[in-house]
């Protein structure tokens, strides 16, 4: 072989080494962990939780209020980085992130969650035949997420917070009049209130008959580009009623945030919700 042969081989193969493909790895969020959870109150389903601890949580031994984070296969690592983010620079307290996701992929996601978030079988949308299991999704969380959260990591029981986004935040709605002491913090967030007619707003005025304490802290928003029919209008008459009935120790603050869609609103009002109730 030639010297300008066994030069011209040398570069080759050094170039191609420059070029060939890195060791490709799965990317991991720092300080998180998941396991899954079969449910005997939601048929069939094993659901895989997420969770985030704050920093130093491994060197210390305080116990932390904890953010339950809906459409976890798609908010969980936004929710955790978000946070991460804020407690980092002391703009809010350290708190534990937990979600709530299915890991099958995006289309069963889909499926689940218009199950798992809706209250009723919807009189006029007829897209998701599978739903109105918001009550089975609910005692899965209250007798089976909550033990096992609460067992094996170090939690401020009294200081829960939830977090929706769309039919996520229509949830929430439907927790905070029906079954508000599960939480004690709302994140709500472009709320889908059409749902069935828009019968939040029954569901809020039935709690209104009986209770007339809400003792809670609860954070509404939504972008001036949602849409008005799903979103804008019964969130706009809700937050009407909810501030005429006056609720005795009710903490409620809402937000409208101009020239945001129904999904470019999330980040920046998770944040700001964040912000006002884990505010340091």
């Amino acid at each position: 072989m030639s010297m300008f042969v066994a030069f011209l081989f040398i570069c080759i193969n050094g170039l191609m080494a420059q070029t060939a493909s890195p060791q490709q790895n799965p990317v991991h969020l720092e300080n998180t962990e998941q396991f899954p959870i079969e449910s005997k109150y939601v048929k069939n389903e094993k659901y895989i939780i997420q969770v985030s601890l704050p920093i130093g949580y491994k060197n210390s031994d305080k116990s932390y209020p904890v953010l339950y984070v809906l459409d976890g296969d798609k908010s969980f690592g936004m929710a955790k980085e978000i946070s991460d983010w804020l407690s980092w620079d002391n703009e809010i307290k350290n708190i534990i992130v937990v979600g709530i996701s299915y890991g099958k992929g995006t289309n069963i996601w889909w499926e689940k969650r218009a199950r798992d978030y809706t209250q009723f079988k919807d009189t006029v949308y007829y897209y998701y035949p599978n739903a109105g299991g918001a009550d089975n999704f609910l005692s899965f969380i209250k007798n089976e997420l909550f033990p096992v959260i609460n067992k094996n990591y170090r939690t401020k029981q009294d200081s829960n917070a939830i977090m929706g986004l769309s039919f996520g935040a229509l949830l929430s709605s439907y927790v905070l009049f029906t079954k508000p002491d599960m939480f004690k913090y709302y994140i709500i967030i472009s709320p889908s209130l059409f749902w069935n007619d828009n019968s939040i707003l029954k569901t809020e005025s039935d709690y209104f008959v009986k209770h007339k304490e809400l003792n809670k802290t609860v954070y509404m928003a939504y972008g001036s580009q949602d849409d008005n029919d799903w979103v804008i209008g019964p969130t706009t008459e809700l937050i009407r009623v909810i501030q005429e009935h006056k609720y005795e120790s009710l903490n409620f603050i809402t937000q409208v945030f101009k020239g945001e869609t129904h999904i470019s609103v999330y980040p920046v009002a998770l944040t700001h919700g964040l912000k006002t109730i884990f505010k340091r």
